[in-house]
Protein backbone atom coordinates (compact mmCIF):
# COMPACT_ATOMS: atom_id res chain seq x y z
CA UNK A 1 0.00 0.00 0.00
CA UNK A 2 1.26 3.75 -0.70
CA UNK A 3 -0.18 5.22 2.75
CA UNK A 4 -2.31 3.21 5.12
CA UNK A 5 -1.62 5.87 8.15
CA UNK A 6 -4.20 5.07 10.84
CA UNK A 7 -5.20 7.16 13.88
CA UNK A 8 -5.19 5.68 16.84
CA UNK A 9 -9.11 6.26 16.77
CA UNK A 10 -9.55 4.12 13.53
CA UNK A 11 -7.22 1.61 14.82
CA UNK A 12 -9.26 0.83 17.79
CA UNK A 13 -12.55 0.47 15.54
CA UNK A 14 -13.63 -2.83 13.51
CA UNK A 15 -12.05 -1.94 10.12
CA UNK A 16 -13.30 -4.09 6.76
CA UNK A 17 -11.91 -3.73 3.32
CA UNK A 18 -12.96 -4.85 -0.26
CA UNK A 19 -10.26 -5.31 -2.49
CA UNK A 20 -9.93 -4.92 -6.52
CA UNK A 21 -7.30 -5.57 -9.24
CA UNK A 22 -7.06 -1.78 -10.36
CA UNK A 23 -3.86 0.27 -10.46
CA UNK A 24 -3.37 3.50 -8.26
CA UNK A 25 -4.35 6.38 -9.91
CA UNK A 26 -1.43 9.48 -10.93
CA UNK A 27 -2.36 12.38 -8.06
CA UNK A 28 -4.83 15.22 -9.17
CA UNK A 29 -2.18 17.36 -10.54
CA UNK A 30 -1.45 14.86 -13.31
CA UNK A 31 -2.79 15.37 -16.89
CA UNK A 32 -4.81 11.93 -17.43
CA UNK A 33 -8.19 12.54 -18.99
CA UNK A 34 -10.88 11.95 -16.29
CA UNK A 35 -11.94 8.23 -18.37
CA UNK A 36 -15.12 8.23 -15.79
CA UNK A 37 -16.67 11.20 -17.74
CA UNK A 38 -15.17 10.72 -21.56
CA UNK A 39 -12.35 13.20 -20.39
CA UNK A 40 -15.02 16.27 -19.68
CA UNK A 41 -14.71 15.67 -16.32
CA UNK A 42 -11.20 18.25 -15.67
CA UNK A 43 -12.72 21.16 -17.65
CA UNK A 44 -15.90 21.06 -15.74
CA UNK A 45 -14.62 20.48 -12.36
CA UNK A 46 -12.12 23.53 -12.56
CA UNK A 47 -14.86 25.88 -12.45
CA UNK A 48 -15.41 25.31 -8.78
CA UNK A 49 -14.30 27.62 -6.35
CA UNK A 50 -10.71 28.39 -4.38
CA UNK A 51 -12.23 30.54 -1.94
CA UNK A 52 -14.69 29.20 0.93
CA UNK A 53 -18.20 30.66 0.73
CA UNK A 54 -17.35 33.59 2.83
CA UNK A 55 -14.57 34.51 0.58
CA UNK A 56 -11.64 33.41 2.51
CA UNK A 57 -8.54 32.11 0.50
CA UNK A 58 -8.09 28.39 0.81
CA UNK A 59 -4.51 27.61 2.27
CA UNK A 60 -2.13 26.55 0.30
CA UNK A 61 0.89 25.70 3.15
CA UNK A 62 1.73 22.44 4.11
CA UNK A 63 -0.23 20.76 1.53
CA UNK A 64 -0.04 16.89 1.43
CA UNK A 65 -0.99 13.48 1.99
CA UNK A 66 -0.02 12.53 6.37
CA UNK A 67 -2.01 12.44 8.87
CA UNK A 68 -1.68 13.81 12.37
CA UNK A 69 0.60 11.47 13.90
CA UNK A 70 0.33 12.15 17.83
CA UNK A 71 1.57 15.55 18.97
CA UNK A 72 2.83 15.94 15.25
CA UNK A 73 0.54 17.74 12.72
CA UNK A 74 -0.24 16.49 9.59
CA UNK A 75 -0.28 18.08 6.20
CA UNK A 76 -3.13 19.65 4.54
CA UNK A 77 -5.84 18.61 2.40
CA UNK A 78 -5.59 20.00 -1.48
CA UNK A 79 -8.05 21.84 -2.61
CA UNK A 80 -9.09 19.05 -4.85
CA UNK A 81 -12.13 19.83 -7.36
CA UNK A 82 -14.84 16.97 -7.85
CA UNK A 83 -18.01 16.99 -10.30
CA UNK A 84 -20.97 15.78 -7.66
CA UNK A 85 -24.49 16.33 -6.04
CA UNK A 86 -24.37 18.68 -2.89
CA UNK A 87 -26.13 17.18 -0.21
CA UNK A 88 -27.05 13.56 -2.79
CA UNK A 89 -29.30 16.21 -4.46
CA UNK A 90 -29.36 15.14 -7.89
CA UNK A 91 -32.28 17.87 -9.58
CA UNK A 92 -29.69 20.47 -10.66
CA UNK A 93 -27.15 17.61 -12.39
CA UNK A 94 -23.58 17.71 -11.42
CA UNK A 95 -22.01 20.66 -9.97
CA UNK A 96 -18.28 21.75 -9.65
CA UNK A 97 -17.30 20.65 -5.68
CA UNK A 98 -14.23 21.64 -4.40
CA UNK A 99 -12.77 21.42 -1.31
CA UNK A 100 -12.81 24.79 -0.50
CA UNK A 101 -16.62 24.98 -0.20
CA UNK A 102 -16.12 22.96 3.13
CA UNK A 103 -13.20 24.73 4.45
CA UNK A 104 -14.46 27.18 7.58
CA UNK A 105 -11.69 28.77 9.81
CA UNK A 106 -14.57 29.78 12.69
CA UNK A 107 -16.34 26.23 12.71
CA UNK A 108 -19.39 28.33 12.24
CA UNK A 109 -21.08 25.41 9.95
CA UNK A 110 -18.42 22.86 9.65
CA UNK A 111 -15.46 21.26 12.26
CA UNK A 112 -15.08 18.29 10.96
CA UNK A 113 -14.85 16.72 7.20
CA UNK A 114 -15.03 13.22 6.56
CA UNK A 115 -14.07 11.96 3.67
CA UNK A 116 -15.09 8.61 2.65
CA UNK A 117 -14.23 6.54 -0.78
CA UNK A 118 -15.90 4.31 -2.18
CA UNK A 119 -16.36 1.87 -5.47
CA UNK A 120 -19.97 0.99 -6.03
CA UNK A 121 -19.05 -3.14 -6.20
CA UNK A 122 -17.75 -2.82 -2.60
CA UNK A 123 -19.85 -4.71 0.02
CA UNK A 124 -18.06 -2.86 2.90
CA UNK A 125 -18.38 0.10 1.05
CA UNK A 126 -22.81 -0.15 0.46
CA UNK A 127 -22.49 -1.12 4.05
CA UNK A 128 -20.63 1.71 5.46
CA UNK A 129 -23.06 4.10 3.36
CA UNK A 130 -26.26 2.19 4.90
CA UNK A 131 -24.97 2.76 8.33
CA UNK A 132 -24.39 6.73 7.62
CA UNK A 133 -27.33 7.41 6.12
CA UNK A 134 -30.01 7.83 9.61
CA UNK A 135 -26.83 9.85 11.48
CA UNK A 136 -27.54 12.75 9.04
CA UNK A 137 -29.00 14.80 11.56
CA UNK A 138 -26.59 13.56 14.54
CA UNK A 139 -23.89 14.00 12.10
CA UNK A 140 -25.39 18.07 11.46
CA UNK A 141 -25.45 18.76 15.14
CA UNK A 142 -22.04 17.72 15.51
CA UNK A 143 -20.77 19.80 12.51
CA UNK A 144 -19.33 17.65 10.44
CA UNK A 145 -19.90 17.33 6.75
CA UNK A 146 -19.80 13.68 5.54
CA UNK A 147 -18.74 13.68 1.89
CA UNK A 148 -18.88 10.24 -0.46
CA UNK A 149 -16.31 9.63 -3.36
CA UNK A 150 -17.10 7.17 -5.30
CA UNK A 151 -14.15 6.15 -7.48
CA UNK A 152 -15.33 2.63 -9.18
CA UNK A 153 -18.26 1.56 -10.96
CA UNK A 154 -19.75 -2.20 -10.30
CA UNK A 155 -16.70 -3.91 -11.43
CA UNK A 156 -13.30 -3.95 -9.73
CA UNK A 157 -10.66 -1.33 -11.29
CA UNK A 158 -13.46 0.37 -13.88
CA UNK A 159 -13.79 3.97 -13.02
CA UNK A 160 -16.75 5.71 -12.48
CA UNK A 161 -18.79 6.80 -14.51
CA UNK A 162 -21.73 9.28 -13.88
CA UNK A 163 -24.21 6.66 -14.66
CA UNK A 164 -22.55 4.70 -11.62
CA UNK A 165 -22.67 7.94 -9.46
CA UNK A 166 -26.65 8.49 -10.24
CA UNK A 167 -27.40 4.71 -9.37
CA UNK A 168 -25.52 4.93 -5.60
CA UNK A 169 -27.35 7.90 -5.03
CA UNK A 170 -30.60 6.53 -5.78
CA UNK A 171 -30.07 3.13 -4.19
CA UNK A 172 -28.99 4.69 -0.63
CA UNK A 173 -30.73 7.89 -0.93
CA UNK A 174 -27.63 8.85 1.59
CA UNK A 175 -28.47 12.93 2.36
CA UNK A 176 -24.77 14.25 1.74
CA UNK A 177 -22.73 15.55 -0.83
CA UNK A 178 -21.29 13.07 -3.37
CA UNK A 179 -18.71 13.36 -5.63
CA UNK A 180 -17.38 11.15 -8.86
CA UNK A 181 -13.75 10.47 -8.48
CA UNK A 182 -13.41 8.49 -11.33
CA UNK A 183 -9.93 5.88 -10.64
CA UNK A 184 -9.15 7.54 -7.38
CA UNK A 185 -8.33 10.75 -10.07
CA UNK A 186 -7.94 12.91 -6.85
CA UNK A 187 -7.78 10.59 -3.59
CA UNK A 188 -5.69 8.08 -5.27
CA UNK A 189 -2.36 9.09 -3.21
CA UNK A 190 -3.93 8.36 0.12
CA UNK A 191 -4.35 4.53 -0.79
CA UNK A 192 -4.02 1.35 -2.60
CA UNK A 193 -6.29 1.21 -5.11
CA UNK A 194 -6.80 -2.63 -4.33
CA UNK A 195 -8.34 -1.51 -0.87
CA UNK A 196 -11.75 0.15 -1.08
CA UNK A 197 -13.23 2.06 1.49
CA UNK A 198 -11.06 4.79 2.32
CA UNK A 199 -11.96 6.88 5.02
CA UNK A 200 -10.47 10.11 6.59
CA UNK A 201 -11.11 12.80 8.97
CA UNK A 202 -9.97 16.42 8.13
CA UNK A 203 -9.85 19.74 10.20
CA UNK A 204 -12.04 21.77 8.91
CA UNK A 205 -11.10 24.87 10.35
CA UNK A 206 -7.53 24.40 8.99
CA UNK A 207 -7.62 21.39 6.34
CA UNK A 208 -5.01 19.52 8.39
CA UNK A 209 -5.41 15.84 7.79
CA UNK A 210 -6.23 14.33 11.15
CA UNK A 211 -6.74 10.58 10.06
CA UNK A 212 -6.43 8.24 7.11
CA UNK A 213 -6.99 4.46 6.46
CA UNK A 214 -8.68 2.32 4.77
CA UNK A 215 -11.51 -0.07 5.97
CA UNK A 216 -15.40 0.21 6.96
CA UNK A 217 -16.87 1.04 10.31
CA UNK A 218 -20.49 -0.16 10.12
CA UNK A 219 -22.19 0.59 13.79
CA UNK A 220 -23.42 3.78 14.19
CA UNK A 221 -22.02 4.07 17.72
CA UNK A 222 -18.61 3.41 16.59
CA UNK A 223 -18.58 6.02 14.03
CA UNK A 224 -19.98 8.41 16.36
CA UNK A 225 -17.24 8.17 18.89
CA UNK A 226 -14.97 8.57 16.12
CA UNK A 227 -15.85 11.92 15.36
CA UNK A 228 -16.67 12.72 18.77
CA UNK A 229 -13.31 11.94 19.67
CA UNK A 230 -11.72 14.63 16.81
CA UNK A 231 -14.20 16.79 17.49
CA UNK A 232 -13.43 16.83 21.46
CA UNK A 233 -10.38 18.15 20.72
CA UNK A 234 -10.76 20.45 18.13
CA UNK A 235 -12.85 22.18 20.76
CA UNK A 236 -10.42 21.43 23.12
CA UNK A 237 -7.42 23.27 21.72
CA UNK A 238 -5.27 20.44 21.45
CA UNK A 239 -5.21 20.21 17.74
CA UNK A 240 -4.95 23.61 16.00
Amino acid sequence: MKIVSLSLSLAVLALAACSSSSTPATSSGGTNPDQGLAGDGDTAAAAAPDKNPQGVAYPTDNIGTNPRLGDKAGNKLANYKFLGYPNGDTSQGLQPISMATLFDPTGTSYKLIHIQASGSWCVYCQEETKTIVPLRQALADRKVAWIISLAEGPTPGSPATTKDLDRWVSQFKAPYTQLLDPSNKNFGPFYDAAALPWNANVNAKTMEILSSGVGATTKEADILADVDGWIGKIDSGSIK
